[in-house]
């Protein structure tokens, strides 16, 4: 009887197992690998950006020995190459359907963020994005599914409008690269300096990819107080040093987002960059514990400097992680884990870190100016602006009730 019994129990067990794996074993799965699908550019033109974001990613699970929430953490990196939305959805859909992840991350450029996040939210699949800065993604077009991890566009430009406006400044020229980003990044700046009592006298847009910008630093009003510019990577390293050789350097002060004279590029400016003004949320010089520690081992790790694309990789990583600590692993229980995403709070490099209510970061931005050091240089804090947000000092109601940055352009000269 006990034998028949004992067969009979066996042979429901073995029965039980099959059904669970014919079904996908969700409770056993459960107990298995956490798969994240990170979607970055290593080859074109966004590669450097693409490899530190990258990198940064990695280095945090390195130091978490790839685990969190009690299962192991699995990174499975996606080159995307081209900055085409396209080429990202064709990556983001082999990372779902062929290799199962619970978790998207990575996204350097707006288009393709824009195309994942309309792409994460249909699939139901949680996107956190390591850089794109697109205003949209967590204002009007926010989405349940999609968190960020570094900033909106305008968020470190509205302190930076405020700050001209307090050194004296009354009369500014904007210039920025004629897209979205662009529009966005000084749009923050117009709006909030027009609103302390200054004046937009001159816009300046440049084709992306600008390989002489001549023509257009001709353009600048020489009766301005300040030039108050968005231009990044290349588009950056040929502005500010242009911006010396005609003449400008010293005689109007130039002014901008931190992609500036970002750390990826800073020694390749020289000179020409030194009491250049910018704002962002990192800096290498960021005098804090959690900084000098991240900095340090990105570059014991790489054997190069760490960059704001590497620290916001990295939070990403701490972000994904917590939420992972706070469900127990379990991130098959999606709307937990979205919930948990949606509440963390971070020690990050460039200082505490949480979400607003449209998933995007709240943190401190500081103003930097660029200054050598031991013959080195390095973007300098010289003001801070702590548990700053996208929507600045404005309701999220009454900030998204005024006009977009984009429907701004050539708008601001009254």
């Amino acid at each position: 009887m006990r034998q028949r019994m004992g067969w009979r129990m066996a042979t429901g067990v073995v029965a039980l197992a099959w059904l669970l794996g014919l079904l996908g074993a969700p409770m056993a799965d459960a107990q298995g690998t956490v798969k994240v699908g990170f979607v970055s550019p290593l080859t074109g033109v966004y590669a450097a950006p693409g490899a530190d974001m990258r990198d940064g990613f990695l280095l945090y699970w390195s130091q978490a020995g790839n685990k969190a929430g009690g299962r192991t953490v699995e990174v499975i990196v996606e080159d995307k190459g081209s900055n085409k939305p396209e080429d990202a959805l064709t990556k983001a859909r082999k990372l779902v359907d062929r290799d199962g992840v619970h978790i998207l991350a990575g996204v350097i450029s707006t288009p393709v963020a824009v195309a994942l996040a309309k792409y994460a939210t249909d699939q139901k699949v949680p996107l956190i994005v390591a850089n794109a800065g697109a205003d949209a993604i967590t204002q009007k077009a926010r989405s349940p599914y999609v968190f960020r991890s570094s900033f909106a566009n305008s968020d470190s430009s509205h302190p930076l409008g405020e700050w001209a406006y307090k050194q004296g400044y009354r009369k500014m020229v904007l210039m920025a690269s004629d897209y979205g980003a662009g529009y966005e990044q000084t749009g923050g700046f117009a709006r909030t300096f027009t609103e302390a009592g200054g004046k937009i006298i001159k816009e300046v847009y440049s084709p992306l990819g600008t390989a002489d910008f001549a023509p257009f630093i001709s353009q600048i009003d020489r009766s301005a107080d300040v030039v108050a510019v968005f231009y990044a990577g290349a588009d950056a390293l040929r502005f500010v040093k242009a911006y010396e050789e005609y003449g400008l350097k010293g005689k109007i002060p130039l002014i901008g987002k931190g992609f500036l004279t970002d750390d990826l590029i800073l020694q390749k400016l020289g000179d020409a960059a030194i009491d250049v003004v910018t704002a962002l949320h990192w800096s290498r010089a960021l005098d804090n514990p959690e900084n000098k520690k991240f900095s340090q081992a990105y570059e014991e790790r790489y054997k190069r400097p760490a960059t704001v694309y590497a620290e916001q990789g990295y939070v990403a990583a701490q972000m994904t992680a917590m939420a992972l600590e706070t469900v127990k692993g379990n991130v098959e229980n999606k709307e937990a884990f979205l919930a948990a995403l949606s509440k963390v709070e971070v020690d990050a490099p460039r200082g505490k870190v949480k979400l607003d209510a449209f998933h995007n970061p709240i943190h401190p931005i500081y103003i930097l100016k660029v200054e050598k050091k031991g013959g080195v240089l390095q973007n300098t804090p010289i003001a801070s602006y702590p548990n700053t947000g996208q929507f600045w000092k404005w309701t999220p109601e009454a900030y998204m009730a005024m006009p977009d940055y984009g429907a701004m352009k050539g708008k601001w000269v009254k």
